[in-house]
């Protein structure tokens, strides 16, 4: 089982990756209160979406198993949310990975 701190290194590493590769031009230290998606992200929308897929591919690779991100999923975790923080997307992926 995943823990939400092995979760949030493996958030980090694709945030490092995005910016080696050039596809995002800030670091983003991955923390509880960093944000996402919304307003003040350092992510663009071509920067999230990859964002997701790489966490989605380096999941699957974690468990063994085949996990998949559904952002309606976080909408009704998190009704009226206004950003999505790194600690709720890390509590969310802890569940997933738990399932």
């Amino acid at each position: 089982m995943l823990s939400k701190s092995d979760v949030m290194a493996l958030m980090q590493e694709s945030i490092d990756s995005l910016k080696r590769s050039g596809l995002i031009e800030t670091a983003l230290p991955v923390s509880d209160g960093a944000v996402l998606l919304g307003q003040e992200s350092s992510l663009d929308s071509m920067g999230f979406v990859t964002f997701i897929t790489d966490v989605e591919e380096r999941l699957n690779r974690k468990t063994g198993k085949d996990v998949y991100i559904v952002l309606t999923d976080l909408q009704d975790k998190y009704p009226g949310a206004a950003q999505l923080s790194g600690a709720m997307f890390a509590e969310y992926l802890v569940s997933l990975a738990a399932s």
